[in-house]
Parts: structure tokens; sequence; C-alpha cells
């Protein structure tokens, strides 16, 4: 035990141990001022000043410490240095506290020992124990206040400072004795009697004053760059409170023999930390602390008869320790919940702003009855919208079901119920309002329960409606809708439609009665048309015999256009054959009439294909048949209807025919590869190539895939000649890029019978590894009818491909039923408007809305573009100021042979 003089331990008179420095040296050492010329010192440098400060402030307060030494035993009666070891280390930068700071304090703390005339032994025994004490105090300490390590904010930080006061004073006692030797058990007892709680009541002490006031600094630092004010108090509290609570402190101190009085000390502890911050409570605590060792070495307050002089010291230090930590605790905790309270009404107040300056419509709905639905509070957004007239009046006050279209009122009151009795919390959905001018707007409603206080400061449950005025989005998605699913150029119905049309005249033919007939029409000789009086023409002509068709079938048919001069009825309910024909003479008479356009009669003739749907047949069936009827019409001298009949089988025979030659050439791989090239319009750039493919017949010569697509389509031969296409297309990449750049890329086509299966992933990962094209060149081209079909495999088989790195692009699109919906499901990069649309620009407005239409999506959607079948520059142009940065047409070049140029148009 420190019965020695000793430095670091509960040193000796002539030690004279040091005391706290109140301001120690930061964690990070602060800036040492320039050396002479301007210089800025080392590191080195900087680091040795702080380990000499630190040194200094040690030995300030070991001295301190000695002028509280007793007689007997001759030993410190406080040991501040305690205190100054833990924060040596604590604010030491962590890479210098066991290489540089310990060993000091070793090496100081065993010197300043020997300087008093203690045995080595007993120096050495000293000098360990309070590094231990430094080492594990310090490291507890930093352990549990991770947040705030260098200063004290928090009763978080208050309970690890009082931890690592206890844990470093009862670690450094092991030490001492086992330096010391073999003491017996009261010595031993004595030792740990002497020095836990005099090192752990002077740690606290001293790292209590030391952390808040560096809080105090960082706070106002914090202020002073913010620019606002710091929270100190006012110094007249500080005058009036501090000296009046060392005052009571001093007339307890100065009796003797009455213990009671030291509880007199507690409330005016509590009032200094209730008032005055965990600084200067810190302060009040230190000088506290050193009032009452003082008086108690002199004689003077409760503890001064307290004997034997273990147990004064045990009273005196725990005395000390908890008034101090119950006065910081106090005060750290009117801090906290100051700031929370500050927190909260900022919080407050920012809302408040918030929903006055939102642009949203904002309003507070009362649930209870009988007021439920009346807006209780709205921000200026929502009276601007209910007021978009500029009158006056306001919409508080009114319910809302008034706002409401009346069709919505029953709905949303069902909503209000649910949200009142809370049987849902929130409710999300798209209503029709009425503005105050009556204008009906689609909106999306946002409505959430929460709890509010209502007029006489009851609990009340309300509703927080967010407004969204979508009707402009709603409007587009339905114009968008149409586009994608009816004709530009007629408005009837495209192909995708019509064959969900005929699919549910199927399904309903049972119960309706009759069959349903389907009629095929194509205009005779209509290519004369566009060829001798131009495109323009030839649409006016489209657009009257849509109008003549819709004019001549039943109010319950469907009239679609297929693409070109082609047009569809289906006819649901026709009664028998007679009745089909009945209705095909009709559309014949009303469609074969010359049209007048600009003052000039334009003659019109159509060939019509009917066929009455069997058992067994689909939609695509009924198309196929009433084309081939068609045909036959043709045949037969046009300006006349058939029927699909048996002798149509010979056609069908004939297909069969060329599905056998088809699957030779697929054995005998008799087809080859052409490629197209895709342009950046601005440069003429190529950017890629399509692969189209095209069957070496040994009699008919290359044929176009028009000739036998159908057929390899429903023959199941595609997913083989589908597979060879991509094989080949990928191994000539290289030959397009030595040709075109590295940069281009190879689209193919993917047939819906590649896809229908699964496993087409797998088909394209096999080829890339196979060619070892890389796969960002490559690109996926899908026929627009693909997106009927979206469902879970075939977007896990797209997302599957895609992962690979190759891109997928629609072909063809705005041909079919393109729901925005579906698109968005499909994991696409690209789309190529369809041909019919981008040849129409410079002539038919709506072909040219509808591109510029699609084009504006897709940026929405981040897809790319590309126009097809550009053949004028005139087109070429008015694509580009639409938006489409790529094009493809003859205008550029024909398809030609894989490692040839191609053919410019």
């Amino acid at each position: 035990m420190d019965r020695h003089p000793a430095a670091p331990g509960p040193a000796v008179a002539d030690g004279r141990p040091p005391a706290p420095d109140p301001t120690p040296a930061p964690a990070t050492p602060a800036p040492v001022p320039p050396a002479a010329g301007g210089r800025t010192p080392r590191p080195g440098r900087r680091l040795a000043a702080a380990q000499a400060v630190w040194a200094l402030g040690y030995l300030a307060a070991a001295v301190l410490g000695g002028l509280t030494r007793l007689p007997s035993p001759p030993v410190a009666f406080v040991w501040p240095a305690a205190g100054v070891a833990v924060l040596w280390f604590v604010l030491t930068p962590p890479r210098y506290r066991l290489r540089v700071a310990m060993p000091l304090l070793l090496g100081l703390a065993f010197v300043a020992n020997l300087a008093t005339q203690a045995p080595a032994l007993v120096s050495a025994a000293f000098a360990l124990a309070n590094v231990a004490h430094a080492v594990v105090g310090g490291t507890v300490f930093l352990r549990l206040a991770r947040r705030t390590p260098d200063t004290l904010r928090d009763g978080h930080g208050l309970l690890a400072l009082g931890a690592a006061s206890a844990a470093g004073a009862v670690a450094g006692a092991p030490v001492l004795l086992a330096v010391l030797g073999p003491q017996g058990l009261a010595g031993a007892l004595e030792i740990v009697l002497l020095w836990v709680p005099r090192f752990a009541a002077s740690t606290a002490v001293v790292m209590a004053l030391v952390l808040a006031w560096r809080a105090a600094r960082a706070d106002a630092g914090a202020a002073a760059a913010a620019g606002t004010a710091p929270r100190g108090r006012r110094p007249l509290e500080v005058a009036l409170v501090l000296p009046a609570a060392l005052a009571v402190n001093t007339v307890v101190y100065a009796r003797q023999d009455e213990d009671a009085f030291a509880f007199l000390v507690l409330p005016v502890t509590v009032l200094v930390g209730w008032r005055l911050g965990p600084a200067w409570t810190a302060t009040y605590g230190a000088l506290t602390a050193a009032l009452g060792v003082v008086a108690t070495l002199q004689g003077y307050g409760p503890f001064s008869t307290v004997r034997p002089v273990t147990t004064q010291t045990l009273v005196v230090q725990a005395f000390i320790a908890v008034t101090g930590l119950v006065g910081l605790a106090l005060s750290i905790e009117v801090v906290q919940r100051r700031l929370a309270l500050e927190a909260s009404d900022r919080r407050g107040d920012v809302l408040a702003r918030t929903l006055e300056a939102a642009v949203v419509p904002n309003a507070l709905l009362v649930l209870a009855p009988p007021a439920a639905g009346t807006v209780r509070y709205a921000n200026p957004a929502m009276e601007r919208w209910w007021s978009d007239d500029g009158g006056g009046g306001t919409v508080v006050g009114r319910r809302w079901p008034d706002l409401l279209d009346p069709a919505e009122h029953a709905g949303f009151a069902a909503v209000l119920a649910d949200l009142a009795t809370g049987r849902v919390g929130s409710w999300e959905g798209q209503l029709v309002h009425r503005t105050r001018s009556g204008e009906r707007r689609t909106c999306l409603l946002v409505a959430a329960a929460l709890h509010d206080e209502g007029p006489a400061g009851q609990p009340e449950r309300v509703a927080n409606v967010q407004l969204v005025d979508v009707t402009e989005r709603t409007d587009l998605e339905a114009r968008l809708a149409h586009q994608a699913m009816h004709d530009a150029l007629t408005g009837l119905p495209n192909r995708v439609l019509l064959l969900d049309r005929i699919a549910q005249a199927l399904a309903a033919a049972p119960r309706a009665g009759g069959a349903v007939a389907v009629l095929f029409l194509d205009l005779d000789h209509f290519k004369r048309v566009n060829d001798s009086l131009g495109h323009a023409v030839g649409d006016q002509v489209l657009a009257e015999v849509a109008t003549r068709l819709v004019r001549a079938v039943r109010p319950g048919d469907t009239v679609a256009r297929l693409g070109g001069d082609e047009f569809v009825v289906c006819c649901p309910a026709v009664a028998d054959r007679a009745a089909g024909a009945a209705l095909a003479a009709r559309v014949l008479r009303e469609v074969c009439r010359p049209v007048t356009v600009d003052g000039r009669e334009v003659g019109v003739g159509a060939s019509v294909g009917m066929t009455l749907a069997r058992a067994g047949t689909d939609p695509g069936d009924l198309l196929r048949e009433a084309d081939t009827a068609m045909y036959e019409a043709k045949v037969d001298g046009r300006g006349r209807a058939a029927f699909f009949s048996e002798r149509l089988f010979d056609r069908v025979r004939l297909d069969l025919e060329l599905d056998g030659e088809l699957r030779a050439a697929v054995a005998e791989r008799a087809f080859v590869l052409h490629v197209q090239p895709l342009v950046e319009i601005a440069t003429g750039r190529v950017t890629a190539v399509e692969a189209l493919l095209r069957w070496q017949h040994p009699r008919r010569g290359l044929l176009l895939p028009g000739a036998w697509l159908d057929v390899a389509e429903t023959s199941g031969l595609m997913p083989r000649l589908g597979a060879w296409a991509l094989d080949a297309a990928l191994a000539g990449w290289p030959r397009v890029a030595r040709r075109h750049g590295e940069h281009v890329r190879v689209h193919v086509n993917v047939s819906a019978a590649q896809l229908r299966d699964g496993g087409f992933g797998g088909v394209v990962e096999a080829a890339l590894a196979r060619t070892g094209t890389p796969p960002d060149r490559v690109v996926l081209e899908l026929t627009e009818t693909h997106l009927l079909t979206v469902h879970d495999a075939l977007v896990a088989e797209l997302d599957r491909i895609r992962s690979l790195g190759v891109r997928l692009s629609v072909d063809d699109f705005g041909t079919g039923y393109s729901s925005l919906t579906q698109l968005t499901a499909l994991p696409v990069d690209e789309v190529k408007i369809d041909r019919s649309f981008v040849a129409a620009m410079t002539t038919d407005p709506r072909s040219r809305a509808v591109v510029e239409g699609v084009v504006a999506m897709a940026r929405a959607m981040q897809l790319d573009v590309v126009g097809e079948g550009v053949e004028t520059r005139e087109v070429a142009r008015a694509l580009a100021d639409a938006g489409c940065r790529v094009a493809q047409g003859y205008l550029w070049g024909r398809p030609a042979p894989l490692g040839e140029d191609p053919e410019e148009g």
C-alpha cells in the first residue's frame, strides 16, 4: 500500500502528486503555432508537445494529491492524478497510447516515487498499479462510450465514466498487491480499502470535470459555426446559484459531529444540476469534493470523527462520488430533455411549414359521426386545387363526399367507416372528384388514420388525406392504350384486339346461339390508287371504306383493320351460311362504290372471304380460313365473296408439302443469312445489323420468310431453325465488326415458339459460349404479340437472358395491342416502331402522332427506339424530328448476304 511517498499512487509527502489539468490536450493534439519562418510543426513534434502537457498535468495533480497526505498511514487522502492518468490514455491517439503515453506514465510514476525515497519495489508497485488503472479504466470507458469517447453528453456516457472509474481502481489493487508481496488478509484488505475508493472517486470527479467542459466547448464551437446562439447558462444565473450552493456546503462542512447535516448538500446539488448544466455541475462537484476533503482533514464536517482512517476514506469518497454523480446525472437528463423538446418543436415547425408549402393538396377529415368526412384542415395547395376558378370560399368545413362525383359516394363512405373503426390503417385509390367550378378530375387519394386532439381536448381519430391529380396521366394512358389496340388511320381495332373479340364471341356462342362468322375483306388493285394518286388519297379511301364497313354490319359486330387494305369483320350469332352470305353481300354493296376525293371519283373494289366457326376452331384458324377464302375470291375474279370450303383444303395439302420440304431444308441447313443495317440518322453511322433468314429452295430459288414462315411456325420447326439462325448470326458478328467497328450489334429475330416451352435462355447461353460473341453485342427481337402472354415463366426466361448481357427489343411496335402494364412487366431495352407508321409520317398526321407518342413513351420508360421502313430522306428527317435517333430501311440499304455490302435502295 502507499505508505511511502509515491507519485502515481496515493503518494507521500515529498513526491507532491499532480492535479488534473482543467483543459487537457484533446484526443488529436491541438495544432502548435507555426515555427519561425512560417513552418508548421511536424506530427512528431505535436505528439511530443501533447505528451509533455499530459506529463506536467499528471505531476500537478500528484502534487495536489500529496497535499492531502495523512500522517498515519502516510497516504494521500485523495488522488486526482488517477483521473489525469485515465484521461491521458483516453485522449491520446490510439496508436500512441501503449507505445508512448503509458510507458511515459510508468517511468514518470516510478521516478517520482524514487525521488521521495520510496524503495524501488514500492515505487514499481505504485507505478504499475497507476498504469493498470489508466489502461483498464480508459479501455472500459472507450468501449462503453463509443459515440462520444472524448466528451460527456448523456447518461450513457455518465454510466461509462462510473464503470471506468470503478474498473480502473479495482484493476490497480491486484497489481499493487502482486508487486508488494504477501501482506496477510488484514493488510491486503487495508490496501484495497485505501486504494479503490480514493482512485474511483478521484477518477470520476476529474474525468467528469474535464469531459463535461470539453462537451461544452464543442457545443459552443458548433453553435458558432452554425451561426446560432450557444446553449450555455446565463452568467448571472451561474453567479447566483453556484456561490449559494457552495456556501451551503461550507456551512455543512464547518460543523462537527453532525452526520445528518451531510444530507443538506443534496438539495443544493439537485438545484445546481437542474439549473446550471453539466459543465458547471461538474465544476461544482469538484469544488465540493475539495471542500469536503479539506474540511475532513482539518477535523471538520460530518465525517471528521469517523474512525478508522480506512472507514473514513471509504465514507468520504463514497459521499463525494454519490453526490457528484447525482447532480451530474440530473443535469445531463435536464439537458437531454431540453434538447428533445427543442427537436420536437423544430420538427413540429418544419412539419407545419412543409404542409403549408407543399404542392400536394392535403387535408384532415373528421372520422367520428355525425360529422364524418368533414374537412377540419386544408393546406393552401388543397384550397387552390378546389377553387381552381379563382373564386372565393374555402374547403374547410365542407364534407369530402361533396367533392366527389356522386358515383363515388358509397365507396368512399365505406372507406371512412373502415378508417374510423380501425379495420384499416390506410387506404389508397383513384376517385373522380369535382372542383368548385364543377370540373371532373381523376385523383389518386391516399388516406391514413391518425390520432388527434379534438376541439375539447379529447383524443379523436382523424384521416390525413393527400390528393394527387392524375387526370392528364390517365387520359394519356387511355389515349396510348387506344392507339396501341386500334388502327391509327381508321380508328378501327387492330389484329390483336380483333383476335380477342373473336375469342370472346367463340366463348359466348353456346349461350348466344348461332355460329361465329369471320369476313376477311381485301381491296382490289388498291396499290394502283397509291401509285397513281398517292398515299394521301389512298388513306382517304381507306378511311371511307372503314366508315362504310361500320355502317354495313350489325351493332354487335366488330370491324378491324389488319394493315394495308385488309379489313376483317367478326359477326357473332350468325344463323347459318345463308345469313352469312347475305351479310357478305351487304358488305360488298356498301364498300364497292366510288369514293370522291378532292372532286375526283376513285373506284373501289373488294374481295371477301368468309368462314363459319366449327367445333374446335380458334381465332387464328378462323382468320386463316377467311384469308384463304378471300384469296379464292380474288382467283375467281375479284369483287365477290367466297366461302371457305373443302376444296380449299388443297391449300392445306400444299402447306403439308411445304412442311416436308422445310423439314428437309432444316436438316440440310439450306438457309442463308442476310443482314440489313440499322443506322444513326444524323450521321449515317451503322450501329447494328439485323440478321434476316432466307430459304435457298432447290426449285423456287431464294425464298423470303413470307413464303414459308407460317408453315414453319405451325410445324414446330421454329425452335430448331431459330437456334441455327442465332448460331449463324453470332458466328458472323466478327465479320460485321471488322466492317463496321466493334461497337456494332447484331439483331436476331426470336419466334414465339422459341419462348413458348422455356429453356431458351440456355440456348442463348450455349450460342454465346460456342461463338465467343460478346453478349452486349447481341439484341434479340421479340414480336409485339409476345406482350400478350406475359407470365412469370416468360419474365424469368427473359430476365435470365438479360442477365447474360444480351439486350431485348420489341419488333413491329404499334401493330398489336401493347398494354403499357404488360410492356413494363417485360425486361426489354428497345422498341422498334412498325414501318406502317413510319412510312406514313410525312403524309398522315395521325401516324406521325403515333410515332411521336411511342418515342415519348419509350423515353419515359428509358427504352431505346428504332424506326423501321425508312425509304425516303423526308421520312428520315421526320423521324429524327420526332426524337428517334436510330432507323432502318431501304434508304440506307436492302438486305444482303452476310459479309457483303447491303444493296442500297
